[in-house]
């Protein structure tokens, strides 16, 4: 694989972790639209630690992209 391959594919890899960020804080807004009271108190607290999971894991998916392109060599030009 060529580092260009390489870093186009690490590029949609980005947008795509992007996108799935977006996805959990709108999930995240959903769960507590048109909550109130302690129905909200209980949800949210819940549908935090969920949305603090899934970031977390997108997170760590982010940084192993980024080491990999670190020990990835640039080929001469």
């Amino acid at each position: 694989m060529t580092t260009l391959t390489s870093d186009q594919e690490r590029a949609q890899r980005l947008e795509q972790l992007d996108a799935m960020t977006a996805r959990e804080w709108a999930t995240y807004g959903e769960r507590l639209r048109d909550l109130e009271g302690a129905e909200y108190d209980t949800t949210e607290s819940e549908a935090w630690d969920d949305l603090q999971r899934a970031l977390d894991h997108l997170r760590d998916e982010r940084v192993t992209l980024d080491a990999a392109a670190a020990d990835t060599p640039e080929t001469p030009s």
